[in-house]
């Protein structure tokens, strides 16, 4: 691809993308090769997501080293970014797995992902697609992936938005179940915005600190306004763990 990467095995597809498994010819670094399919605003569509997850530069957040548009021998364009090759499991891949997790497990993955919040929504990104296939577990900590849908903003409600999702995911993590209303206990129903509110959450868990329900409570509160900042979640949450470092 591009004359220089070679692609070996692929890791993932997607509804508009794949990702493959690839080797730098020029550095012979392993690399994971996300490609778009063929549209005439590919490359625009890759730029946009490479600038926005290079932005955040944060230790969570996979680096992107390339992108661009490659020409197929029909003569199409597939757009193209390189990233960071990530070994591990995706969360929803754990929640498989497990079920659920124990709460420090769980709160410290949250304080993770809202880190990377933090950290995106005051550069002026809100994710916009945040869920269990978006979160990597890898032996260097967690990554949250896949900026596709992410917008660069300043709204409140979308920040706001981000929050909620977060949420969303601590009571995944604690519960093994989904808020809504559905039999599934699996992978969550994609397209599912946080304006579909869930009833907020009642967690009758045996030993789960007050502080962490009252948040999970607080980030899917029916109002936006009502809920924390990204900052404040990800300061509650690694407040819960100091203790017990």
């Amino acid at each position: 691809m591009a004359g220089r990467y070679v692609l070996t095995g692929r890791l993932a597809r997607g509804g508009v993308s794949h990702v493959y498994r690839a080797v730098d010819a020029v550095s012979a670094r392993p690399h994971a090769v996300k490609t778009l399919t063929s549209r005439a605003d590919v490359a625009d569509l890759v730029r946009a997501e490479a600038q926005i997850t290079n932005r955040l530069r944060h230790p969570n957040v996979p680096r992107v080293y390339d992108f661009g548009d490659t020409s197929l021998a029909d003569g199409s364009a597939l757009g193209f970014m390189v990233m960071e090759l990530l070994h591990g499991e995706s969360l929803a891949d754990r929640l498989d797995r497990l079920t659920l997790l124990k709460w420090p497990d769980a709160a410290s993955i949250g304080a993770s992902v809202a880190d990377v919040l933090a950290v995106a929504h005051r550069r002026g990104v809100t994710h916009r697609d945040l869920n269990p296939d978006n979160v990597m577990l890898t032996p260097g900590g967690v990554k949250i992936i896949d900026y596709g849908l992410a917008e660069s903003t300043v709204d409140k409600e979308c920040r706001a938005d981000d929050v909620y999702a977060l949420g969303v995911l601590l009571y995944r993590m604690l519960t093994g179940a989904s808020p809504y209303q559905t039999r599934s206990v699996g992978r969550p129903r994609r397209g599912i915005a946080p304006k579909c509110l869930a009833p907020v959450p009642v967690l009758a868990i045996p030993g789960l600190p007050t502080a962490l329900t009252d948040l999970v409570r607080s980030c899917m509160d029916k109002s936006s306004t009502q809920r924390p900042t990204a900052r404040s979640a990800a300061i509650d949450l690694w407040s819960l763990l100091t203790p017990m470092r």
